[in-house]
């Protein structure tokens, strides 16, 4: 089932305005003394799928490659290790201390893999769908896992409760009321992706379309807020969920933040989650233009066109989730009941358009069976 939700605000900028979005120009500036004094955290590709393009009926089609960032298989290094440092470096924590999270799978390896490095402990709270092998990548990082009976969002609320009780600091990508200034670091440090898509662009290239997978909306929060604030004329930007849990699509209906009651059937692991991050939301609702929710079909279909490309487009082995931009691509382009969708973006031949692949193979087995079907 695909469903969609245009949400185009009225009378969008025509400059940048330091009042739209989350940051401000100081703090993008200190994102970029950060990882320019960090040679070894080098930039991911942008990959263009020009076969793919063509197939679609686009002018250019490119993928942000985040299947191997920073040596781990997902974005969210990016937002972990900027943030973490951040808080070393006031003082905030020291090191010896303990890290925890809530985690689908790929933020816990990126906070425990942190912690590792920064001479922390890490503690890993897991919600009991999150499959094996992405447990066993966090384990291997040197982290306590510990599962947690329910949804995402009850790991969430067990890891802050166990974290008070210890004297631990919570290293969230979410946030609730009095936890706000972590994740927004999270979400700041995810801005750089946006430098390195920018940069990784001919100079006379601009994108009209980003397709962001969901989530609790962190990822989606810093491409928008970021397109608002440098774009004279910002991209649509579009946010991609499983149907099953299309929190944030169901937020921007009402209005505000707004829960999906589990349990999600979704192999999209990196986005099953009910609730949207409050203080991503306020970063994402003003600014994105669509929201679109897809099956596992889709994602299956993107995953293969990403892991066996044709007309000589790169080889790119995506996760569920890393394939989700696309497969909402994909939908919006081929389901009839996206049309609402597809009619207000006008996506042609004429077009760029940017899918971003956060995550990688974190579920090998999976995606051998993905892989092996049929479309």
């Amino acid at each position: 089932m695909t469903s969609v939700y245009v949400a185009a605000p009225p009378g969008r900028p025509t400059a940048p305005l330091s009042s739209l979005g989350l940051f401000s120009r100081d703090e993008y500036a200190l994102v970029a003394r950060f990882f320019e004094g960090h040679p070894e955290l080098a930039p991911t590709p942008l990959r263009p799928l020009r076969g793919l393009a063509n197939t679609l009926g686009l002018g250019s089609l490119l993928a942000k490659d985040e299947t191997h960032r920073f040596g781990l298989n997902a974005f969210k290094l990016l937002g972990a290790r900027f943030a973490i440092e951040q808080l070393l470096a006031e003082g905030v924590i020291n090191r010896g201390d303990t890290l925890v999270c809530a985690s689908e799978g790929n933020h816990g390896r990126a906070v425990a893999h942190t912690a590792r490095a920064l001479g922390c402990q890490a503690r890993v709270y897991l919600s009991e769908s999150v499959a094996a092998p992405r447990a066993d990548a966090i384990a291997g990082e040197g982290a306590i896992v510990v599962r947690v009976p329910g949804t995402y969002d009850d790991a969430v609320r067990q890891a802050a409760a166990e974290a008070e009780a210890h004297g631990w600091t919570v290293i969230s990508d979410t946030s609730w009321p009095g936890y706000e200034r972590i994740p927004r670091l999270i979400m700041l440090g995810y801005t750089r992706m946006m430098d390195e898509i920018l940069q990784g662009m001919p100079d006379d290239w601009r994108p009209d379309a980003i397709f962001v997978p969901g989530g609790v909306g962190g990822l989606l929060a810093a491409v928008a807020s970021w397109s608002a604030f440098y774009f004279p004329r910002p991209p649509h930007i579009v946010a991609v969920e499983p149907s099953s849990c299309a929190c944030l699509q169901v937020s921007a209906r009402a209005g505000r933040p707004a829960t999906v009651p589990g349990p999600f059937t979704t192999m999209m692991g990196g986005l099953r989650c009910g609730e949207v991050s409050p203080l991503a939301f306020e970063g994402a609702f003003p600014t994105v233009d669509g929201y679109i929710a897809v099956d596992d079909a889709w994602a299956a279909r993107a995953m293969r066109l990403l892991g066996r490309p044709t007309d000589g487009d790169p080889a790119i082995e995506a996760g569920p989730s890393g394939a989700a931009a696309l497969a909402g691509l994909l939908a919006m382009r081929e389901d009839s009941a996206a049309r609402d969708l597809s009619l207000y973006l006008d996506l042609g031949s004429w077009s760029t358009v940017v899918v971003i692949v956060s995550e990688g193979m974190t579920d090998p087995p999976l995606w051998q069976r993905v892989m092996a079907a049929r479309s």
